[in-house]
């Protein structure tokens, strides 16, 4: 006695569309997931860029300050620092020097905003460097 295939006629072959289509809508998802990763790494690489200048301006001051004796920067050496932190930092950006009495001593606070996803000011934060430098 011979068995009967169950199906009769030509065995099925390839993809269907409905397989087609839940593999790409699922290779976009995957996609989407890679691109939101990247953007995520380029907006905190921007964040690292900010902190590594306004380190690099804090040293800079700290390094004039030494120069000049323990003596406080003029307003016109303080005026071309804060320019050019604004110009690199952007608008946001501000310059503190505080000495202590003895000038042995000085503060430099270093104040610029940047994007953190997860601020709730519209997506921006302020982030504040505080060094103290030994004169």
């Amino acid at each position: 006695m011979m068995i009967k295939p169950l199906l009769s006629g030509k065995p099925q072959r390839g993809f269907t569309m409905i397989e087609v289509l839940i593999a790409v809508l699922i290779l976009g998802i995957g996609l989407l997931g890679v691109a939101g990763v990247q953007l995520v790494s380029m907006q905190q690489t921007v964040n690292s860029t900010l902190r590594s200048e306004a380190t690099m301006y804090a040293q800079t001051v700290a390094e004039r300050l030494r120069s000049n004796g323990g003596v406080t920067l003029t307003a016109g050496q303080l005026s071309v620092l804060k320019t050019q932190m604004l110009a690199n930092l952007g608008s946001g950006a501000d310059l503190k020097v505080t000495m202590n009495g003895t000038s042995t001593v000085a503060e430099v606070e270093i104040t610029w905003t940047e994007r953190d996803p997860f601020a709730a000011n519209n997506g921006l934060a302020t982030q504040t460097l505080t060094l103290d430098a030994r004169l």
